[in-house]
């Protein structure tokens, strides 16, 4: 072999790794190849580990009064709560379910202050026992969104729904609702202007079953804008 020859070939020898290297780069080289040699036992585990790491997080929690509650008449419940409304709607969600009878901003505050939430998106309903009782709405509500973003938590704030007659303070915890949302980048469940009927009520607060529909689609419908991946087919 003469020397020319020689030169050539040490030279294509020496370009050979850098070839592998840049046909590496290029290719589409396998991404697991770590579980080539796994056992079959581990192949599987791997596969479960994939798809929770692509499962969104589609948790929520309910913070509210009889209306999100849906009870009625101090001991009664409907057969089909909001909540259950909720799931039925958007099948995704895991939700948990907090909502009291009774319950108020004002009231609820001190506690809810000292809780560490677990789930995406808390869901805050209040404003018709505090404006019935004639309780500051709008600083209790701040500071419990104030509360669950600092961990993290997405927050939906609904307005107040509708009741037969007049409610004094409905009105004026509506737009302090509405305007805690923008305040505080939450988002807001239009519940005054879901199509409201006096006959579709329990009471004159309370909503029967087709109202509470209505108010929990537009609750579902604010989930949307939160996490529309969670959202059911079709929706």
């Amino acid at each position: 072999m003469n020397h020319r020859k020689a030169g050539r070939l040490r030279t294509a020898v020496g370009l050979l790794p850098l070839f592998v290297m840049v046909a590496g780069m290029t290719g589409c080289a396998p991404s697991r190849v770590e579980w080539r040699n796994a056992s079959p036992q581990d192949e599987e585990q791997w596969r479960r580990q994939q798809k929770l790491q692509f499962q969104p997080d589609c948790s929520v929690t309910l913070w509210g009064d009889s209306i999100l509650n849906g009870g009625h008449d101090i001991t009664q419940r409907s057969a089909d709560p909001p909540a259950l409304i909720l799931r039925r709607l958007r099948p995704r969600y895991a939700v948990e379910d907090n909502s009291v009878p009774g319950d108020r901003a004002h009231a609820r505050e001190p506690q809810f202050l000292r809780l560490s939430f677990r789930t995406r998106i808390v869901v805050l309903q209040y404003g018709i026992n505090d404006a019935g009782n004639g309780h500051a709405y709008e600083r209790a509500l701040r500071a419990m969104v104030a509360h669950a973003q600092a961990q993290g938590r997405a927050v939906v704030i609904t307005g107040l729904s509708r009741v037969n007659g007049v409610l004094p303070g409905r009105d004026a915890n509506d737009a302090i609702a509405r305007r805690v949302a923008s305040d505080t980048g939450s988002t807001f469940a239009d519940w005054g202007s879901v199509r409201f009927d006096p006959a579709d009520m329990v009471d004159s607060v309370h909503p029967a079953a087709p109202y509470a529909w209505r108010l929990t689609e537009q609750l579902a419908r604010a989930l949307d804008r939160v996490a529309p991946e969670c959202a059911a087919p079709g929706h």
